[in-house]
């Protein structure tokens, strides 16, 4: 089963991060451990270690794009695996109640 990459949270404050550089290819193997992007925070570029092992079958996010924690920003899976996508969105957050204005 393939394993979306999300961006991690780097710092207790952090609440989005910007892909400076992908360090490997679509079609590439990586294993666990393995730096596959540069992700820069509000304080330092730091190198981001995949979590996952397997082949990276779709970067999600290009180079120079800022992107929320949480947000998948690539795919890792199987060398046989087809991928499909990925959630477009990062896990949601309580969304605020809708209320009904009447206009009174």
């Amino acid at each position: 089963m393939a394993t979306e990459l999300t961006m991690p949270q780097m710092g207790y404050d952090m609440q989005e991060g910007t892909v400076v550089r992908w360090l490997v290819e679509e079609g590439a193997e990586v294993k666990t451990g393995d730096p596959v992007a540069e992700i820069e925070t509000d304080k330092a570029v730091v190198e981001f270690e995949s979590y996952a092992t397997g082949i990276l079958h779709r970067i999600l996010v290009p180079e120079g794009s800022t992107v929320p924690v949480g947000q998948a920003i690539a795919i890792v899976g199987a060398p046989d695996e087809v991928v499909n996508g990925a959630s477009a969105a990062p896990p949601a957050a309580a969304a605020p109640a809708a209320t009904e204005d009447d206009g009174a």
